[in-house]
């Protein structure tokens, strides 16, 4: 079972949707979207992680979605980058079968953490 928790939008491709649900197999929010739009995994993210910091995922999601269209646009493939730098935080995406997973890199919420 799943249930939707968020709809991304690309905001130059409106058409280009991409839904974050809670998947009750994984345990976990996983995208939906993504492979259909631009034959990529679909993204991971463990609740431990996300549900802190929802609006920055949010917004990592959307850069990712907006990422992958801009390459597309100029007939790049894209590539999921191992760790990157994003308004301030830092990121890794680690591969799984299925998915790609994407957590903080673990100094990132250090000063939140109990």
């Amino acid at each position: 079972m799943t249930i939707p928790l968020l709809r991304i939008q690309n905001q130059k491709k409106i058409d280009q949707v991409v839904e974050l649900l809670w998947d009750e197999k994984e345990k976990a929010f996983v995208t939906k979207g993504l492979k259909d739009l631009f034959k990529v995994k679909e993204i991971k993210i463990m609740p431990r992680d996300f549900v802190p910091h929802i609006r920055e995922y949010a917004h990592v999601i959307g850069w990712l979605l907006e990422s992958m269209s801009m390459a597309e646009d100029v007939n790049l493939p894209f590539v999921y980058q191992k760790r990157f730098n994003l308004f301030g935080h830092d990121y890794e995406m680690v591969e799984e079968k299925d998915f790609i997973i994407l957590k903080p890199i673990e100094e990132l919420f250090k000063d939140e953490l109990p």
